[in-house]
């Protein structure tokens, strides 16, 4: 059948009124559910939007990374003297490696020692197309980019999982050990035959992308999850629309800051479908433990021989690598991975002052004692890392022996489990736990991350109406039947013993009481409202998804954008290592949505 044009442009003008109708208009003119029409902006938005909108959104996330960028003096890399240089090459090689050890200048060397490394490989230089010199400017950017204030993820963590990364490829043949800089020779090394077929796949340029993924993956990281900025509707996770924010904010970041210390010719391929840009932005994104699942399914393809294009085995290789650097830890001598443990709880704990503070629901599950703090450990590599491990093992081969360090960790905790269990004593803070989580940073230091990670409670909030954070924390240790050095909050702590614990001081202080009901009006919103724009939403139109938004990105510098292998001894010495040590930290179990980020 066919229509009349007059009879088409009737139906499409029915339709289009109708859409409206349906959303917004239908709500503003009539009840629903009991509520009393109240005739809010025609279309099913309010007359004055009090949600950004995401041209806005756009502007300010340009103007935020390029102002957090620019701040600040350029870092410069200081060489070591000849021995420390040694001792660092010597560092980088070993599989205990511990960056938190190092001072600060040593650290941001070593970065350099392992990118150097790198370009002693045939063909990487070339396809770089930049000096190592270059290579130096580009981590001190990174650097500064990093919150030192976060206990956890920090540019530590960023060179532990770029020397990780790096060990990966080491015993998969691909990349030459640190030890080849002691080499008076510049002869570059050629990849001896026999190499992995999966890692022989990446090509030189990969390669660099991968360790750039590496070293750059967390830049930014505000020092909580997803999850909390979902809660607070801070507007990075508005712009994503909570899909995976925070890495695309580490994406962003990272891109800029390639831009600006002169690397944009690589990102700017608009004619190369598997583009340098492409592959970084994925191996990046890849990091969200939420995409996990996903991400074990599409690998196990290749594993099994189900999957030909050359490009997905190179994506899926490079998100391989990373991920397993990313979570490497629990397979780390035991020593280094109860820093890395305690660590994270640490900030975990500053998180969950900050929810207390925000009067926010807990989105972190806290270990009550040393019993559950086993539990979690066994859960956590059970779930995510062990897996992980054994199917990179099955792709690579090479890479196996690093999951049976995993696993020989694993047979400690389960080991301190059954110790535990059939102990007469309580699963309570006060038993036989040596290791103690302390907040990392204050509620109002959290003021310093990246804008638009913060909620708006909080950085709206007047100055007067803020307490001194560390007489709030003071008092509420004070109130406590604890010792006046107790942490604010626990891992150890009871969920529902701490806030209450927490709480009931708030409610005794009037400048807090002023704070928290300023903080709970900020986060009310009119049901009427609210009721309309999500009738508006599901019906009328939906709002572009950024998720995939590989096309953006911020403007070069100068332009300011107006928009409305394991070794044998050290593999056997670790596994006897773990045999004499008893774990006393934990790492986050996930929370029911699989956030762990």
């Amino acid at each position: 059948m066919y229509l009349s044009a007059e009879s088409a442009s009737s139906l499409a003008e029915r339709a289009r009124r109708r859409s409206v109708d349906v959303g917004g208009l239908a709500l503003a003119l009539g009840a629903e559910e009991g509520n009393q029409a109240s005739g809010f902006g025609w279309g099913g938005w309010d007359q004055v939007q009090e949600e950004p909108q995401y041209a806005e959104l756009l502007s300010k996330m340009y103007n935020d990374t390029h102002t957090a960028l620019e701040s600040g003096d350029d870092s410069t890399m200081i060489p070591p003297e000849r021995d420390i240089r040694t001792q660092l090459i010597n560092a980088a090689d070993a599989w205990g490696f511990e960056p938190h050890k190092l001072p600060e200048e040593h650290l941001l060397y070593t970065s350099l020692l392992v990118f150097e490394t790198l370009f002693r490989v045939e063909g990487v230089e070339e396809a770089v197309g930049v000096s190592i010199e270059r290579i130096g400017e580009l981590l001190c950017g990174l650097r500064k980019a990093y919150r030192q204030q976060n206990s956890y993820h920090n540019f530590q963590h960023a060179v532990d999982v770029l020397q990780a990364t790096h060990h990966f490829l080491l015993s998969a043949g691909r990349v030459p050990p640190v030890s080849i800089l002691m080499q008076e020779s510049d002869k570059h090394w050629v990849p001896p035959e026999g190499v992995d077929p999966l890692a022989a796949c990446l090509r030189p340029l990969d390669l660099f992308c991968l360790y750039v993924a590496s070293i750059g993956h967390d830049v930014g990281h505000p020092g909580f999850t997803n999850t909390f900025m979902k809660n607070a509707k801070t507007p990075l996770a508005e712009l994503y629309d909570d899909k995976s924010p925070l890495e695309h904010l580490h994406c962003t970041l990272l891109m800029h800051t390639l831009r600006r210390q002169g690397f944009g010719f690589l990102l700017d391929t608009p004619n190369e479908p598997h583009s340098f840009r492409k592959l970084l932005h994925d191996t990046v994104l890849a990091t969200d433990m939420r995409v996990h699942a996903d991400f074990m399914a599409n690998f196990g393809r290749i594993v099994n021989g189900r999957e030909d294009d050359l490009w997905v085995k190179r994506v899926l290789v490079c998100q391989a690598i990373i991920k397993w650097a990313d979570i490497s830890n629990p397979c780390r001598p035991l020593g280094v991975s109860q820093h890395w443990a305690t660590a994270l709880a640490n900030e975990w704990t500053s998180q969950a002052v900050l929810e207390q503070y925000l009067n926010m629901p807990a989105s972190l599950n806290p270990t009550e004692g040393p019993l559950s703090e086993a539990r979690s450990q066994v859960f956590f590599i059970e779930t995510f890392a062990l897996p992980l491990f054994k199917l990179t093992g099955q792709g690579i081969p090479p890479a196996a022996p690093y999951a049976s360090l995993c696993g020989s960790n694993l047979s400690v905790w389960k080991d301190r489990v059954h110790t535990l269990s059939s102990a007469s004593c309580p699963d309570t803070a006060e038993t036989e736990s040596t290791t103690t989580a302390t907040p990392s940073q204050l509620p109002e230091d959290f003021l310093t991350a990246f804008p638009m990670t913060l909620p708006s409670s909080l950085v709206n909030a007047d100055h007067s109406e803020r307490l001194s954070q560390s007489e709030w924390a003071t008092s509420t240790a004070s109130g406590s039947s604890e010792s006046p050095n107790s942490p604010v909050l626990s891992p150890t702590d009871p969920p529902s013993a701490a806030p209450s614990r927490a709480m009931s001081i708030i409610s005794t202080n009037s400048t807090t009481a002023g704070l928290s009901s300023i903080l709970s009006a900020s986060c009310v919103v009119d049901s009427g409202k609210a009721a309309i724009r999500a009738a508006y939403k599901a019906s009328v139109r939906k709002k572009p998804s950024f998720q995939n938004r590989n096309s953006w990105s911020p403007a070069p510098r100068g332009t300011m954008v107006q928009v409305p292998g394991v070794s044998a001894d050290i593999a056997s010495g670790r596994i006897g290592a773990l045999a004499s040590n008893t774990p006393t930290t934990r790492r986050e179990v996930p929370v029911a949505d699989g956030t762990t980020k």
